[in-house]
């Protein structure tokens, strides 16, 4: 009998290392489960607000509509002093239900959101100009540092746009260059840079921005651009990277190509997103819209129409809504598509799951915190 009570303790032990059984895919897909419709719904949308502190409005922003992160922009009032960003995102992550994706474009040369903090920082134009992909692999690597070190864990960057139109308005200083093996080349080092720094990178301006005549903030750019021509230069850096596997997430912008899409701005088109990026691409990660409040979009669409359109396409964030009443409306129209079966519910798992995914890849989301999100670990259990 000794032998058999002594065996006895060992039973109770069996359950404990049960949640640390699932491993990131069951748990994200039990975090799924574990979500409400409107909870998902607000995963997919980062939002803009004024100011530079946890106000009241901001705190609804988060807790009653469980966005998914913020837009991090100097006009908004949001960068003032290290120590008020540092506290403001702190306060907004302890805020937040679900850890956030705190965002910037933190570029160099014109487009700089931190610049009141950190100063100013060399253009890609410039570092292109170097033809050293060791320059762009150390400026991924400085901007992961600062970006970290303020308490943000997304940079839209690296801008992989090869500039075919040398008078292009949009983007003066803020490509690599105007060929596809050195933008490749140099996205590829900036971003390893990020990534290796624990910041979420993203490529943009797919499909490409490089041949635009029209800046997107202001109208839709309209490029009658080929297929063919797109893959032979535009999509090369978009091609090369997401067949190396390194491309967390891709902004789509606001383009009028007839030969893609006779009638929908590429941001709002399934054949752009959905039949180009993911299926021929295939691309896997997260697909981010550029801003849905650019006059490239809301000269023709609301801001729920676009958000309803991007979705429907195949887009998994959303950029746009500033403050709370947008975001209200954007969440009500997303909500009504879902509910009227213009969207399946089957879309917004599947874009969840990716958003997740990338939260917990980069540790945005810890394992203990998803495993209380996925409902496996009640509150109380949280510091066993």
């Amino acid at each position: 009998m000794a032998p058999q009570t002594t065996a006895t303790p060992q039973v109770p032990a069996g359950p404990v290392p049960t949640p640390i059984v699932l491993d990131d895919a069951m748990l994200i897909q039990r975090m799924v489960q574990h979500m409400s419709l409107e909870q998902k719904l607000g995963q997919m949308v980062i939002v803009e607000f004024n100011g530079l502190t946890l106000d009241d409005t901001l705190r609804q922003m988060l807790q009653k509509y469980n966005v998914s992160g913020v837009l991090i922009e100097n006009k908004n009032g949001n960068a003032q002093t290290r120590e008020q960003l540092t506290a403001l995102n702190k306060a907004m992550q302890q805020a937040a239900p679900f850890p956030l994706f705190i965002t910037t474009d933190y570029e160099g040369g014109v487009v700089n959101e931190l610049r009141r903090i950190t100063g100013e920082r060399p253009s890609e134009a410039t570092i292109g100009a170097s033809g050293d992909p060791q320059k762009a692999y150390q400026a991924g690597s400085s901007a992961a540092r600062d970006l970290s070190g303020l308490g943000l864990n997304v940079n839209f960057m690296p801008t992989v746009d090869v500039l075919t139109n040398p008078n292009n308005p949009g983007l003066p200083q803020r490509t690599f260059g105007s060929s596809a093996t050195l933008v490749t080349n140099m996205g590829r080092a900036y971003l390893k840079g990020l990534n290796e720094g624990g910041v979420v990178g993203c490529l943009k301006h797919f499909p490409g921005l490089g041949s635009a005549n029209l800046d997107p903030h202001r109208s839709l750019p309209y490029m009658d651009r080929s297929l063919e021509t797109l893959n032979q230069v535009d999509l090369v850096p978009y091609r090369t990277m997401i067949g190396e596997g390194v491309v967390p997430m891709v902004m789509v912008t606001h383009i009028l190509n007839p030969q893609l899409d006779p009638q929908l701005p590429t941001s709002l088109s399934p054949n752009v997103v959905t039949n180009i990026l993911r299926k021929q691409l295939n691309f896997q990660g997260v697909i981010i819209s550029d801003t849905l409040w650019m006059g490239g979009v809301s000269n023709t669409y609301d801001l729920s129409h676009a958000a309803v359109l991007a979705v429907k396409a195949g887009t998994d964030l959303l950029l746009g809504p500033r403050g709370l009443t947008e975001t209200a409306t954007m969440l009500e129209g997303l909500a009504q598509a879902v509910h009227s079966g213009t969207i399946t519910t089957q879309q917004i798992d599947a874009s969840v799951t990716r958003i997740l995914a990338l939260k917990l890849r980069y540790n945005i989301i810890s394992h203990e915190q998803a495993l209380l999100l996925a409902g496996v670990l009640e509150p109380g259990e949280q510091q066993k």
